[in-house]
């Protein structure tokens, strides 16, 4: 790579009005996916619990998607999908979308919204852990420092909630942080498949299939009489959890970083957690404390910091 590559910029509207669009997009996929905590918070009001929300999110997200798939599956340039690659999208779908979003939905039930976005964003460090246990990748001294930057951020910022909840704090940073680890291991693991089935395909295939997951869960645990005694709030609340912080927000990161680069893209999703944080205070009534903000800004400083080093690798 040349100087003019690796050198850190901020000017994303320099150039063609694509790489406007491109930060646009990545910062609305951004704001939208960060409202989902604070959606399901508020659909909890109405007295129904995580499996069954993550449910109506699902069922109002699969017919989005399941078009997407057929007007994919129409592409003449698409190669047929091997069984073995099938088998793994079935595994990502699983543990990437399944797994995180039953333990993301789970740890909301005992943790604020505010700290819930933090702990999530803590993925690109345990990507890079994972990393260096399983795959042998070296980690160098700056990765470290952010990782260290990053946990230290989290145990700021959830002070308040552990004084307030006690054992309820721990065990919605315990879930969300499962959730945070099966997301990354989903992030590992699609790497390979992307390039070879596209974004679009593999997308709404991997979805459809984690609502495949997450029906039959419900169906497994619960009565089906339940989805049809609700108030149209949460209906309402179910559709907007459904398409505009799950089909939309994805498709609109997609177009970002394929304008901008993944590098600039995650700048743009440094914003999520401080999006998250004064809409929790605007609309749950969730206190925002000095711990917070100082944490939010050591998590953000150590994400940061591992977007540079991959930058200039």
């Amino acid at each position: 790579m040349n100087g003019e590559e690796t050198r850190p910029s901020f000017r994303f509207f320099s150039g063609t009005g694509e790489e406007a669009k491109g930060f646009l997009y990545a910062l609305s996929g951004t704001v939208l996916f960060s409202s989902k905590g604070v959606l399901v918070k508020l659909v909890y009001g109405y007295g129904i619990d995580s499996v069954t929300v993550l449910t109506f999110r699902m069922l109002f997200a699969i017919p989005f998607f399941a078009f997407v798939l057929h007007r994919e599956s129409k592409r003449v340039e698409n190669i047929p999908i091997s069984p073995k690659n099938y088998r793994n999208v079935v595994f990502l779908a699983f543990i990437g979308y399944y797994l995180a979003s039953f333990f993301d939905f789970w740890g909301l039930e005992y943790l604020s919204a505010s700290i819930e976005r933090l702990v999530l964003f803590t993925y690109p460090a345990i990507v890079l852990l994972l990393s260096f246990l399983f795959l042998r990748k070296r980690a160098h001294t700056v990765e470290l420092y952010a990782v260290a930057l990053t946990y230290s951020g989290i145990l700021l910022a959830f002070l308040p909630d552990a004084k307030a909840e006690g054992g309820k704090a721990f065990l919605g940073a315990g879930l969300v942080f499962l959730s945070a680890l099966a997301y990354s291991v989903y992030l590992i693991g699609s790497g390979e498949l992307i390039p070879k089935l596209g974004s679009r395909r593999f997308t709404a295939l991997l979805m459809l299939w984690s609502g495949a997951f997450v029906i039959f869960h419900f169906l497994l645990t619960k009565n089906w009489k339940i989805l049809v005694e609700q108030p149209w709030q949460v209906y309402a609340y179910g559709l907007a959890l459904g398409f505009l912080t799950t089909v939309l927000p994805a498709f609109l990161t997609t177009a970002g970083i394929q304008r901008i680069g993944s590098s600039k893209a995650s700048i743009a999703g440094s914003a999520g957690p401080i999006f998250t944080l004064f809409l929790s205070a605007g609309l749950l009534n969730e206190k925002i404390t000095l711990e917070n903000l100082a944490g939010t800004i050591l998590v953000l400083s150590g994400v940061f910091l591992l977007g540079r080093k991959k930058e200039r690798q």
